[in-house]
Order: structure tokens, then sequence, then C-alpha cells
């Protein structure tokens, strides 16, 4: 009976659209007055009630949720196709569903910027950094990113990821087989730059490996982040040595990051501020690979320049996690166009790619802060 009630006209279902439109009109406006009341006050405490709620079990709940939503949407098609050819029902049939449409995705759209939508209306993490060093130095300052910033930045973390790879060796350690003792160490790299990100602090859900690796790669997924849940499924079959920075990305989707290119670049500061050198080498290895994607889009000289005198076993690695991603399968590109057109409606309108993004904002932190 409740299910039906809702394939009908309901007029809270109405308010629900028009208080979400409001909600997004006004967070879009005034982005920083959101980042701090939203993000950083109200989103921040209901992920962490969340997260309490996933961590009662070590089963992906996300991905069991869509698997009953699949089961669900096929039931609905199916109903849809057998109704057309019944003249008698067809009309109302196409009305309840217009209606029982229209009442799902206000609800659904009123719970997304509950826990999460809202996050994309934040002032871009590129110009909050401009802003915050010309403030606390009464500067003017403004950053342009080029390819020759690019080629310093690539020379610079590839010696990194050189001098860590070698330490790394030389430890004698082993790359990490279990995905909880990953998390613990991780914590600490968030730990210790939640300092000058205040917002990044806070206690999560521990992440999950997935059901199925296979049904990851066919779709090109490192992982999946639940905004419903605030959860957190890791492809365990990703190379070894980029595995602490992925997770370390995934984490900052926990936090309230919406933005993939800003996910990356918190992701590359928690694992370069984290004392285990193995989480070290991944955010070196994995930002220079970045770097490289860029110059491969920007400039086909630099990108060969750059790619040829790599340290061996550096270009070996990087290499590897490009076999990876060539492993994927057809799905991709599915993904691919849902995260294009997703970040458009969120706001989101630039074309160029996240590795771009992410050299980007990476060269803009040290072109302010080069002692860091």
């Amino acid at each position: 009976m409740e299910v039906i009630v809702l394939f009908k006209f309901r007029i809270w279902t109405v308010l629900l659209a028009i208080i979400s439109a409001i909600l997004l009109g006004l967070s879009a406006k005034y982005k920083g007055i959101n980042a701090f009341v939203y993000t950083e006050l109200i989103n921040k405490f209901v992920r962490e009630k969340m997260s309490v709620t996933s961590n009662k079990t070590a089963l992906p709940i996300s991905e069991i949720i869509l698997i009953i939503i699949v089961i669900m949407l096929l039931i609905v098609f199916i109903n849809f196709i057998r109704n057309l050819f019944s003249p008698k029902k067809w009309i109302v049939y196409v009305a309840r569903l217009f209606w029982g449409t229209f009442n799902i995705f206000s609800i659904l759209l009123f719970i997304y910027i509950v826990v999460f939508g809202l996050n994309y209306q934040t002032p871009t993490l590129g110009d909050e950094l401009v802003q915050k060093y010309n403030t606390r130095f009464s500067t003017n300052v403004n950053v342009n990113i080029d390819s020759s910033k690019r080629m310093d930045l690539f020379k610079q973390l590839s010696e990194k990821a050189s001098e860590s790879k070698k330490v790394f060796v030389s430890s004698e350690k082993k790359y990490f087989d279990n995905l909880d003792e990953m998390y613990l160490q991780a914590e600490v790299g968030y730990n210790v730059i939640s300092e000058a990100f205040p917002k990044l602090s806070g206690k999560y859900s521990r992440p999950k490996e997935s059901l199925s690796n296979d049904m990851l790669n066919y779709f090109g997924l490192d992982g999946t982040y639940s905004m419903l849940m605030n959860e957190i499924v890791i492809n365990t079959s990703i190379p070894k040595e980029y595995m602490p920075f992925i997770l370390c990305k995934y984490m900052a989707y926990q936090r309230g990051v919406a933005r993939e290119d800003e996910a990356s670049f918190y992701a590359y500061l928690s694992c370069i501020n984290n004392p285990d050198i193995r989480f070290k080498y991944a955010g070196y290895l994995a930002m220079t690979e970045m770097i490289i994607e860029s110059l491969r889009s920007n400039d086909k000289i630099d990108f060969n320049l750059s790619f040829n005198t790599l340290d061996k076993e550096i270009k070996s690695d990087i290499l590897k996690f490009e076999a990876y991603k060539g492993d994927f399968g057809s799905g991709k590109k599915i993904t691919y166009g849902y995260k294009f057109y997703f970040k458009r409606i969120n706001g989101d309108v630039r074309v160029d790619s996240v590795a771009n993004q992410a050299t980007n904002l990476v060269s803009i932190y040290y072109s302010l802060f080069p002692t860091v």
C-alpha cells in the first residue's frame, strides 16, 4: 500500500522538489557560507553517523542495494512493456508511472542534498588555496600553470618517487595485503594533514572489498563511494604499488570532498605526509603518473622527454598501472559518460582531464608553498 501511494500525485513530494531547488540555488550563490555551514558542520555530522551504520557489517551494503535497485528497475520495465499491450490499462499506467517517477526523484534528490549533494557547491580548492595565501600574506598573487611548471613538478616528484622507491626496497617491507591494516595506516596520514585542512578530520567507516572486482574492472572503476551509506568499496585488483593512494582518494570522498581532482590532491598530501614509506611511494608514484598523463594531453614533446628520463623501476610501476587500466571493459564508456554528465549537473563544467586538474592543484600548492 505504501508503495502504491508513491504512484499518485502527492503535494509533499512537490514541496520536497521545491525545497531542494531552493537549497541548491542558495548554496550555489553563497558557496563560502555553504562550505562552512553544510560541508564542515551539518553534512560532516550526517556522514559520521552514516559511517556508524556502515561499520556494523563487513559486507559492502552499497553493492547489495545496487543489486536490489537493478532488479526493481527490471521489474518496472517488464511491467511497462506488458501494460503497453493492454489498451484499457496503459494510459492509467503511464500516468502512474509519471507520478511515481516524479515522486521517487523528488525524494532521492532531497536525500542526495542532505547526505552529500551540496558539497559540490563550495569554492574550488585552487581558488581557496590562492585566497588563503593572499589573505595570510596580504598579497594579490595569481598562479598560472603552464608546461614549464608541469615539467618542473615532474622533475621534483619523479626524483621523490625514485628516492622513496629505494628506501622502500632497502626497508625490506612488503606491500599491504590486508585492507584493514592499510586503512589504519592511511588514517595516520589524514590525521597529519587535517591540521592544515580541518574539514578532513573525523572518524569514518572502514573500506570494504568489492563483491566482484571483475565487475568493477568492466566498468573501469578503482572503487566506489556510496553517498547514502558514506561507504567506500575498493577494487583489490589494483596494483599494490598504487593501492594506498587509491584508498586515500576514496577516503577523501568520505570526508565531504566532491570533486575528483581535489580528492586526488588530498590523497597525494596524505600519502607523502604518512610516515610509512609505502604510502610515500604510492603518493609520489601516482602523482608522477598523473603529471605524465597531463603532459601527454598538453605537450607531446614534454611527454616523451619526461617518460624517457624516468627511473627504470618507476617507469615499470607506471606501465604496470597502465596495463591494469588497459584491462578495463567496455563498460568504462558508461562510467565516463555518467561522470561527465553528473559533474555538469552539479555545476562542474571543466572539460580537461582529472589528471590535468590534479596536476594543476599540486602545481598551485607548491608554487605558493615551495618549502612544504
